[in-house]
């Protein structure tokens, strides 16, 4: 061993840090062997420990697995005193007898001799040739060892006259095993040499995790646990006295223990074939290994051999958050699609599957493309549906494709690890099992209820462990020689799982020992399997890596072997029962766990260079849009986090296509944390905008501009761009961060921001300007500068065409700049008293929103309709008003923005329609108002808690003019007194007016209600805003008459004649 090695001169007690810093020296003084070593050590405690592997990587050579192996220790008794007594050639004699004792026995066990420095030898079984029984092994050679010694003893001393003995300690645990150097390092190789000092002379001892393993083949005795050296604690130890007769391995036996299973799947099939099932569902669910597979695959091969036909979706651990992978698992194995076929030809296929099952290409093809991850540009139109309404149409069509498969005919549909599947396949399978065609079998399993809905059609089978009688029933299958101990021993550690018992039967019988992820008690019969003949781990390493279901080609991309020899390593763990055969040439995994048994192999470094490697080739090898998500997952257990980060936005552009947009935000949230992972700098902080940016834009969209949620990710932009506007992302957060500011009438900020994008435009960036103006006029407006609104708004709408791609690409804002200004360009008609212009804008708007992607396109259709309710609460048109409020719902759903923060807006808009009708209602009972009151006070005091206040004057003065119709006037009046105060202090002054006429109908005084309504007048006059100032000089008529009619005849002069406004009306009518 190296000169280090912890199981020669390490002290136990060294704590981890200690061991880098040693190791770190090494380095400096260039040792490399003593660094690999010590990281050996620090890697076998902690194995996933960064400095040891950075030291791994510093030393030249190194290669290594993290593996259990089961450690034997022989040590001579005494042998120092033994050594000053005879002679050396002597001693040199009787010791190299010894030794060679030990190494023809170790070797006859086939372990491996890994130290023979001095008189204490180290073997190890397990390494390199894996059996599924070596811990057995280990201790046979023990107990081969202290007899051969003992042997050895008696010929001693008849021919010298002195004894020889030696003690041997077994231990298994989880080391780093050099190969380069033929050495393994950690606790566990340590505690091997001192377990052997607790041992008597010519005897053998065991730790706990051997004695577990090996109580049903060997005798033995606990002994009273004991402090060794180096090691906190006592150990317990077990002597081991003799043998006991081994069991043979067992062999795959029947389905034991599901009777009543059979019978149901068996009876449901004749149903089926009779087009008379009822309860089309059959769900079985239990832990991993307890038999659901098998149970499926019985009911495949009945259906099978019925000649009828039998789909298959299975869930993926690695697709759960991805839409659909079930159904493009399923589309690809029918349409005969694999990875090297490009989008085109994959598009081909498609067309060609859909022709067969007598679809509509026309209809079906476009729907279908997207979940195969075909873009439109391939040769089909997209769907014209956006969100949750496209989602809907795709989930329809994989229906009605599944349904045309099962050629109105009896069949099966398979739909395997229901733990795995996202909720649109849920959805699917949901309606497959109401179809209630009465032919179609449904068998369903996953490893919990959980993830099963609670109103499906189907009958539930919760899988249990075996009875011990049943046990015994696969026990006699399997092993007909096996004692009645025997099947004790299997069934107590076994707990009735059929996997587990076929395993241990198999010639292993092991519980955990070390908290790693595969029992402990399987580990060795899988890593047997696993072991199938040269080149085998880097293989089944990078398959692990890959995950259960294995792509040959991505593989052969991964592994440094060429095809031939890729190949022949496959067929060989074909033939050991480690791989299986699946569709398309590919294979997988036979059991999950013989997977993780081939990922715990590769030491950290190891796997994450595969991780790395196998989303290089997913990237490379794809000529259309790869599986980003996975690929991602990949480069993220690979520490490339730059590359993860970059996978994660490719993900959120696939994901927002397919309408999905909380999806989306999660894949920017997983990008961001990758970012926060690359090492500090500006290049850091460079690729943390763009996530970060299309983070916010996504939470705005969804929740509103005001969400603080979106606005935390803004401003982190912000702080990232500081003073550097040169970047255009880093320029883009200056309006998406004065938008935030804006919905909380903090208009100071928001000026300023926008006045330094506007700045910045000065130098290459002429072409954003028109873009700006629209959220300068937004300021403009909310000042209740309404003339000075228009001339940006007018700006913003002659935005050129040419520049609008270029925009686009880094406006952040959810709201465009051209429907934002025909929506605000819309108030401003409607306050000059064109009712007609107005709803030419408002449509406007809306012609504008339909030309936008996804999701601005429902996004500004929203506020477009917004609007439209405000103009037509102001005009008294009510019904229309209340028809709006329900299209916001209706759309908000239909887009998949179902978030509160449009319940909330559709909530506020209904509560200030309904409000404003029943105060128009003549001869109100004034009590009748109260829930109108109350609803609006309600919905105030949540926008209010969210911080949203941009709009606070105008919802306060329509609770306000409802507290007056209500008879509640003092409550009116402090109301209508905080939303003036309020607009003072923000300069949120749009409404102003209306907010002094309302308050004038508080005061008793008809003085200070004149005083009150000329102020409104005034207000008006100077805002341009004609309808207000036309009804603040009606109320001042109805109020003062005659000495007032001078302002009312001066406001109808500015109303343009054929006004339809009711105000015009009544004023002409009031002045007859």
């Amino acid at each position: 061993m190296p000169a280090e090695s912890v199981s020669t001169h390490s002290e136990l007690g060294a704590s981890i840090d200690e061991l880098v810093d040693r190791a770190v020296s090494a380095i400096n003084r260039g040792d490399p062997t003593t660094a690999t070593a010590l990281a050996g050590q620090v890697l076998a405690i902690d194995h996933a420990n960064a400095d040891a592997e950075d030291l791994l990587s510093a030393a030249p050579g190194v290669g290594g697995e993290i593996r259990r192996l089961t450690i034997l220790f022989a040590d001579v008794v005494d042998s120092t005193v033994l050594s000053t007594r005879v002679e050396p050639e002597i001693y040199r004699l009787v010791v190299g007898g010894y030794r060679d004792i030990v190494s023809r026995t170790v070797d006859g066990y086939e372990g491996h001799i890994g130290s023979t420095k001095g008189d204490g030898l180290l073997a190890v079984f397990g390494h390199p040739t894996a059996h599924e029984n070596d811990v057995k092994r280990a201790v046979h050679a023990g107990l081969d060892i202290a007899r051969g010694v003992a042997r050895l003893s008696e010929q001693t001393h008849r021919r010298f006259g002195f004894d020889i003995a030696v003690r041997v300690g077994v231990h298994r645990g989880l080391v780093y095993l050099d190969t380069a150097q033929d050495d393994v390092y950690g606790l566990a190789a340590n505690l091997a040499a001192r377990l052997s000092g607790l041992a008597a002379p010519n005897s053998v001892v065991v730790s706990n995790p051997v004695a577990a393993l090996v109580r049903n083949d060997f005798e033995l005795e606990e002994q009273p646990a004991a402090p060794v050296k180096g090691v906190a604690g006592l150990i317990a130890h077990h002597r081991v006295d003799s043998e006991r007769a081994e069991r043979p391995a067992g062999v795959h036996g029947p389905l034991v223990g599901r009777h009543r299973e059979l019978a149901q799947l068996h009876a449901h099939w004749r149903r089926a074939q009779a087009g008379a099932l009822k309860t089309p569902g059959l769900f079985f669910c239990g832990e991993p290994g307890v038999g659901k597979s098998r149970l499926v695959a019985e009911a495949t091969d009945l259906v099978k051999q019925s000649g009828a036909v039998v789909l298959e979706l299975a869930g993926s651990p690695f697709h759960t958050h991805v839409g659909l992978h079930p159904v493009r698992a399923l589309l690809e194995r029918r349409c005969g699609i694999t990875r090297e076929i490009d989008p085109a030809e994959r598009l081909r296929l498609l067309r060609a599957e859909i022709v067969a099952r007598e679809l509509d290409p026309n209809t079906a093809l476009p729907a279908l493309a997207p979940v195969l991850g075909i873009g439109p540009e391939h040769g089909y139109e997209p769907v014209e549906a956006e969100g949750r309404r496209l989602e809907q149409l795709i989930t329809s069509t994989v229906r009605s494709y599944l349904t045309s498969c099962l050629s109105d005919a009896p069949a099966l549909l398979v739909a395997e690890d229901l733990q795995w599947f996202d909720p649109p396949t849920l959805e699917v399978v949901e309606a497959m099992l109401n179809a209630g065609s009465g032919q179609l079998l449904v068998v369903l399993t996953s490893r919990d209820e959980k993830s099963l809905p609670n109103d499906w059609q189907l009958e539930q089978f919760d899988l249990s462990p075996l009875t011990d009688e049943e046990a015994d029933e696969l026990i006699g299958a399997l092993d007909p020689t096996a004692s009645a101990d025997e099947r004790a021993e299997v069934r107590r550690r076994c707990d009735g799982v059929p996997f587990y018992i076929e395993q241990v039967l198999a010639g292993l019988h092991m519980a955990p020992s070390d908290g790693t992820q595969v029992p402990d008690a399987l580990y060795e019969p899988l890593f047997a399997q696993l072991r199938a003949g040269n080149n085998v781990v880097p293989v089944v390493e990078a398959a692990a890596v890959i995950g259960r279901n294995i792509d040959r080609s991505l593989l052969i991309a991964v592994v440094d072997l060429d095809e031939q020899e890729v190949d022949e390593v496959i067929d060989r763990l074909m033939d050991a029962g480690v791989f299986e055969r699946t569709g398309n040439g590919g294979c997988r995994f036979r059991h999950e766990l013989l997977r993780e048994v081939a990922d715990e192999l590769a030491p950290p470094s190891v796997r994450r260079a595969l991780h790395a490697k196998v989303a290089d080739a997913l990237v490379n090898a794809m000529t259309g849009d790869p599986d980003w998500p996975l690929v991602a997952s990949h480069y993220e257990q690979g520490a490339r986090h730059a590359d993860a980060a970059s996978a994660y936005q490719a993900a959120t552009a696939a994901a927002r296509r397919r309408g999905a947009l909380a999806e989306a935000r999660t894949y920017l949230t997983h990008a961001l944390t990758q970012v926060e992972q690359c090492p500090p700098g500006p290049d850091r902080d460079h690729r943390e905008v763009a996530p970060r940016l299309e983070r916010g834009y996504l939470t705005a969209t969804a929740e509103g501009a005001q969400s603080p949620v979106a606005a935390a990710d803004f401003e982190r932009c912000l702080q990232l761009a500081g003073t550097n506007l040169r970047d255009d992302e880093l320029f883009a957060t200056l309006p998406a961060v004065g938008a935030y500011y804006l919905w909380r009438s903090d208009l100071r900020r928001a000026d300023s921001l926008l006045q330094a994008a506007q700045a910045a435009t000065e130098h290459g960036r002429e072409w954003f300007r028109p873009a700006l103006a629209g959220s300068a006029g937004i300021v403009a407006w909310l000042r209740g500068e309404f003339d000075t609104a228009r001339e940006y708004f007018e700006q913003a709408t002659g935005l050129a065409e040419e520049y609008e791609q270029r925009i686009q690409a880094i406006w952040f804002v959810p709201h465009d700049p051209v429907a934002l200004a025909h929506e605000h360009l819309a108030w401003y008609r409607l306050v000059q008293g064109d009712l007609t212009g107005a709803e030419v804008q408002l449509k406007r708007a809306v012609d504008r929103a339909s030309q936008l992607g996804y999701p601005q396109k429902p996004y500004n259709h929203l506020y477009a309709i917004d609007m439209d309710i405000w103009v037509c609460a102001e005009t008294a048109q009510y019904d229309r008003a209340r028809e709006l409020v329900r299209e916001i719902a209706d759309t908000a759903e239909r887009y998949g923005l179902d978030y509160l923060y449009w319940q909330l807006l559709g909530a506020t808009e209904k509560a200030m329609v309904d409000g404003l009708a029943a105060i128009a209602v003549r001869n109100r009972d004034p009590a009748s108002l109260g829930p109108h009151i109350e609803a609006m006070t309600q919905v105030i005091e949540v926008w209010q808690a969210l911080g949203a206040s941009t709009y606070r004057p105008f919802y306060w003065c329509i609770l306000g003019r409802l507290l007056i119709a209500g008879e509640q006037v003092d409550q009116a009046r402090a109301r209508l007194d905080t939303a003036l105060q309020f607009a003072a202090d923000t300069g949120v002054r749009f409404y102003d007016a209306e907010l002094l006429r309302a308050r004038a109908q508080t005061h008793a005084e008809s003085n200070a209600r004149a005083d009150d309504l000329a102020a409104a007048r005034e207000v008006a006059r100077r805002q341009g805003a004609r309808l207000f100032e036309i009804r603040a000089s009606l109320d001042d008529f109805e109020l003062r008459g005659e000495p007032a009619r001078r302002h009312l005849i001066d406001a109808i002069g500015k109303i343009p004649k054929d006004s339809r406004l009711p105000e015009l009306a009544r004023a002409r009518a009031v002045l007859r």
